[in-house]
């Protein structure tokens, strides 16, 4: 289960909105003190994300919760995602590549052409297959448990 932390912003009935940072893995590189995406990083805005889940944990706004998401789903969507889409315009091209004449004056340019018609139409059936209730269901986090507040150890002669 990859599991990251999210903070409660809304709650909707038995529904949470909830806001997580979009991290980069620059935070866990060991080259970022001389690198130049670490440091523009830091310097540009931070990206959140919202989503909602069901409030099985009874949370409210301000609550920080640990949400997870399996690995396998997370690895079924992005070969979903990422790998099919460019597997069908390689295909698609080499498909063409195969089928025309050698001698064909716009050889190159159909070739091309045929590939991008593999992207596009992976993309469309990507978005078909990622409506259906099913494939959502699985990409969906579950709120795993509330996130316990950093206690802060008090000084000795203070109040």
């Amino acid at each position: 289960m990859i599991e990251e932390t999210a903070r409660v912003i809304e709650v909707r009935g038995g529904q949470l909105v909830l806001e997580a940072e979009i991290k980069t893995s620059c935070q866990s590189c060991s080259a970022k003190k001389g690198c130049g995406t670490s440091l523009l990083s830091e310097h540009v805005a931070r990206k959140m994300t919202r989503f909602t889940i069901s409030n099985t944990l009874g949370a409210s706004v301000g609550d920080e919760i640990v949400v997870g998401l399996s690995e396998v789903a997370m690895l079924r969507g992005s070969i979903l995602v990422y790998l099919f889409p460019l597997l069908s315009m390689l295909f698609a091209a080499l498909f063409a590549d195969a089928a025309l004449e050698p001698q064909l004056a716009a050889r190159d340019l159909l070739i091309a052409v045929s590939g991008l018609v593999g992207l596009g139409l992976s993309v469309l059936a990507v978005r078909r297959r990622l409506a259906g209730g099913d494939s959502q269901r699985q990409l969906i986090p579950v709120a795993l448990r509330k996130k316990l507040p950093a206690v802060r150890p008090q000084r000795a002669g203070t109040c």
